[in-house]
């Protein structure tokens, strides 16, 4: 089932509260019949626009009058037929036809009868054929329909699809919790590292090291001869030997 416009959300309104007996589609558009009345016949099937003027001839501002309420009621047409087809599929209203003569034409809405009136024919044979099922019928409301009315107008496909949305979001944010708090808890328990290289690596970083450092392998620095001082009977000696 789609998403309802304002117009619908209306009409659900108005089948909600006439639940029952004398639930008609006349009933539930009568207010803006004004002046207006809606006939339909079986044989032959035919769907009409009857407007109540005040002449035999309609008045500049009757005219323009009866072209909008032409567009209005014909589009208010379309969507209460439509929606009570789609609410009966759905289960959400039950039809119940009461009357023994429902082949008879059928006239409803608030047209005067002792005035002229000026006619529309409708030419959609969809439009005709749901007004000529559903203009007898009593139109009894659900349990389920009454929530549906509640709830937003929300269908029942809609709500099963956003409550696999929400579960899907609390399930990703379960996991990301999740991994952040491992993340968390293995980066506090695990303990600092010393880092240790023998003298061998110690020495190849060295080497790696630009300009390089020269080494002396067979003494340790503490081993260095350092230079000592010379007294005056070591020259004097040294120069007697020459």
């Amino acid at each position: 089932m789609r998403l309802l416009n304002q117009t619908e959300k209306t009409l659900c309104d108005r089948i909600l509260a006439g639940s029952g007996a004398n639930n008609y589609i006349g009933n539930i558009i009568d207010r803006e019949l004004v002046n207006t009345c809606i006939l339909v016949s079986h044989t032959p099937m035919s769907a009409s626009l009857e407007f109540t003027i005040n002449n035999a001839t309609p008045t500049k501002a009757e005219t323009d009058w009866i072209i909008s309420k032409t567009e209005e009621i014909s589009l208010l047409v379309l969507h209460v037929v439509s929606l009570i087809k789609m609410l009966e599929k759905d289960g959400y209203i039950l039809l119940l036809e009461r009357g023994t003569n429902s082949r008879a034409a059928q006239k409803f809405g608030r047209c005067v009868g002792n005035l002229p009136s000026v006619g529309y024919s409708f030419n959609d044979p969809n439009v005709i054929s749901l007004l000529c099922d559903y203009t007898n019928k009593e139109i009894y409301t659900t349990e389920e329909f009454k929530r549906f009315c509640e709830n937003g107008y929300v269908p029942r496909d809609e709500q099963r699809f956003r409550r696999q949305i929400l579960f899907t979001q609390i399930a990703l944010g379960v996991a990301l919790v999740a991994f952040l708090f491992n993340i968390w808890s293995n980066l506090k328990d695990k303990p600092e590292q010393e880092v240790k290289i023998d003298k061998v690596q110690y020495e190849e970083l060295l080497k790696s090291m630009h300009p390089p450092v020269e080494i002396n392998r067979a003494l340790p620095p503490s081993a260095v001869l350092q230079p000592q001082p010379v007294s005056p009977a070591t020259i004097k000696a040294h120069g007697s030997t020459k």
